[in-house]
Order: C-alpha cells, then structure tokens, then sequence
C-alpha cells in the first residue's frame, strides 16, 4: 500500500498525496465545505500541479465507483484485529437489515450479542462512543469491540 501524505492546510482542508507505482503524484484536497479537488503532479516537478479537476459530492461519488469503491467498503468490513480473546472490526449495517434504522438501544446490541459499538461512521460524520439513542442508518460502519464471537453475533444481528 502507497504511503499518504496528509498536510493539514489552515481555513481550507485537507491535502493527501501519494506516489502511483508508476511514479506520477496524485493528490485530493478535500475542502471544509466538501468540495473536492482531485489534482495531478507535473512528472518534472513534483511541486508543480499540472492539472486540477474539481468534483462536486456527486462527481466524488461517482469517481469513487469507478475505483471501486465498493471493494474498499467490503474489505474494510473484513479488516478484523485479534489481541487474544479481544477482536475489533468494523461491521456493515446492512441496507435491508431489520436493524436498519432502529437505536442501538431498541437493538440491545450489548444485551443480545456481548459487543460493544465504540463508534459509529455515518457517511463521513463520526459519532465516537455513542449512546442507545443514536440510530443506525442502512450502509452505516461500526467499530465493534467484544470477542470474537460476539463480534460475529453483532455482525449477524445488523448484517442483511
């Protein structure tokens, strides 16, 4: 995996760069207001950008698609840490999931499956350490924390 450089750039965003295998530099800056520009280093000079194409929130998402976006989601739902008995994994809320919706509390995620929800990604908002009132969206990401096998019940219990 290529290294990403992330420089924070004061009352405008986010820049991050990184170095294609076939050595050309690509970046994004991702503005406070959303808006992103998807940039292109000159071969030469690394310092000079030599295109810029700015993307809307559709034209991101559309680009995401043609990357794969989709594949990145699903490994990322598959990106399991192990220490002993304790696992932490980010768990897919499924878009037609009976879960879909509801609150963790009305869910009793804990009760009924012995994991604990440390975090909650909605789109690119994050709610860290939310209570039983935050509701959890079809396409949403939890962080879930428990052992393994509870991990594996909480991933049935909000899976399709």
């Amino acid at each position: 995996m290529a290294d990403i450089e992330e420089t924070e750039l004061p009352g405008v965003g986010v820049r991050r760069e990184f170095t294609t295998q076939a050595g050309m530099r690509l970046g994004v800056i991702e503005t406070r207001t959303g808006r992103r520009d998807l940039l292109l280093y000159d071969a030469d000079d690394p310092d000079a950008c030599r295109s810029l194409v700015p993307l809307d929130e559709h034209d991101s998402d559309v680009l995401i698609d043609l990357l794969g976006g989709d594949r990145v989601v699903n490994e990322a739902t598959s990106t399991l840490l192990q220490i002993d008995d304790l696992a932490i994994d980010w768990v897919a809320v499924g878009l037609s999931s009976p879960s879909a919706g509801r609150t963790i509390g009305d869910l009793s995620v804990r009760t009924a499956t012995g994991a604990s929800i440390a975090a909650v990604m909605i789109g690119d908002d994050a709610v860290p350490g939310p209570g039983p009132e935050v509701v959890l969206p079809g396409g949403a990401m939890v962080v879930a924390v428990g052992t393994v096998d509870a991990v594996a019940r909480l991933r049935t219990l909000l899976g399709p």
